[in-house]
């Protein structure tokens, strides 16, 4: 596949999921219980296919990336926001923790705009 299209695809998938997942951190962390759980089971596919389909698009990115010598300085404290910001999420969720979840959405927003400043 066309490095370029990657990139498209990795960014509109990043974007989804950034968008869905900070609808759940909102409604998480307004104490919307209900409403989190509800929304939470609506978008748990389409949330799980947007996270997979960025890592997937970004490790083959980064593969590229490594193969072609061309590894720039900004992406691996990206790709360990993005890491981090995962498990955080998934704790912080699980357990309930609304500083972790909120965390995990600031983590996750930085490496979405370190990212668009280097896009091309």
């Amino acid at each position: 596949m066309d490095y370029q299209i990657l990139l498209h695809l990795h960014l509109w998938l990043a974007v989804l999921f950034l968008v869905s997942y900070t609808i759940k951190s909102a409604l998480f962390l307004s104490g919307k219980k209900e409403a989190f759980l509800v929304y939470k089971k609506k978008t748990l596919l389409i949330e799980t296919l947007f996270s997979v389909g960025f890592l997937v698009a970004g490790f083959w990115m980064l593969i590229f990336r490594i193969k072609t010598h061309s590894y720039p300085h900004w992406l691996h404290p990206k790709i360990t926001l993005a890491l981090v910001s995962i498990q955080l999420g998934k704790v912080g969720f699980k357990k309930e923790n609304k500083i972790l979840v909120a965390i995990s959405s600031l983590f996750f927003i930085i490496a979405l705009i370190i990212g668009l400043a280097h896009y091309h």
